[in-house]
């Protein structure tokens, strides 16, 4: 009895960190496309760099200008015009949808004492990040800096895909295949992002150095087949998980900051270097 418990809470804790960053990215790529309506200028595919840096952007993306005393109210106006735009993606500059975000394959590894464990999602989906509700923003950005906060609201997040992953606990060694869903309601965090403005081919392009968010949830019911072969022990690892959920989540997701931190500041640049800060956000005068 008391082995079984144990592997719940590792196999919980292996695939809670995966589904932490899975989320995050999401709701990154939501900052960085939401941001961009506000700055007046769209997000790019994830693949290339836009070569003509006066691409038309779309009529219903506002611009804001960051020597306006109303900046922070004019990207949180531009954000939220936006993000229902998403919902089907914008065609004529290669942004993908949004909702749903798809993820076609994600790895992780994860780490803690005598516990470690190998992930690896496939074809991940993530809908109702369209339906976002900008509470606030807060940015200051003059010609050669940028720190914005942004406080957002989902008011429900809804994932599914597959999964495969290994894991050990001492001895212990213990393999999971199947198919998983994760519905989170009222969650809330606020993007904190900074950057400087840094010169390429003759152009001043936004750099981002840091980003950061925790996310509060209010509740969470997840679901998943095959985290053990035995029926009724995979029943009784869900009803562990759906009754411990915030002691395991409040745990994990300050530490998970050094695995998806990185490839946040990452996917935030692919967007702002794709359109020159006198575009991003232009001046008065």
């Amino acid at each position: 009895r008391s082995n079984h418990r144990v592997l719940i809470i590792f196999q919980f804790e292996a695939f809670n960190s995966l589904r932490i960053l899975r989320k995050m990215k999401a709701m990154l790529l939501v900052c960085g496309v939401a941001l961009c309506a506000g700055f007046s200028f769209a997000a790019p595919p994830t693949t290339s760099q836009t070569k003509d840096p006066e691409v038309e952007l779309p009529t219903f993306m506002e611009i804001c200008y960051r020597d306006s005393p109303d900046l922070s109210k004019c990207i949180q106006r531009s954000i939220q015009r936006m993000l229902p735009e998403m919902h089907t993606g914008i065609e004529s500059l290669g942004f993908p949808s949004l909702d749903p975000y798809e993820s076609k394959s994600t790895y992780i590894d994860y780490k803690r004492n005598q516990m470690s464990a190998s992930l690896h999602v496939k074809n991940a989906k993530t809908f109702g990040i369209s339906k976002a509700q900008i509470l606030g923003t807060r940015v200051t950005a003059t010609d050669k800096t940028f720190n914005l906060a942004v406080d957002v609201r989902f008011p429900q997040i809804f994932m599914e895909g597959y999964f495969k992953g290994e894991g050990r606990f001492n001895s212990i060694k213990l393999a999971s295949k199947g198919y998983f869903n994760n519905t989170m309601t009222d969650v809330t965090t606020t993007w904190q992002m900074s950057g400087e403005v840094k010169q390429r081919s003759g152009e001043d392009y936004l750099e981002i150095d840091s980003f950061d968010m925790s996310p509060e949830v209010a509740d969470m019911k997840v679901y998943a087949t095959g985290l053990f072969p035995d029926a009724e022990l995979n029943q009784i690892a869900l009803e562990f998980v759906n009754q411990y959920w915030p002691m395991f989540y409040k745990e994990l997701l300050p530490n998970s900051r050094q695995v998806w931190e990185p490839e946040m500041v990452a996917l935030v640049n692919k967007i702002f270097q794709r359109i020159p800060y006198r575009r991003l956000l232009p001046k008065r005068v």
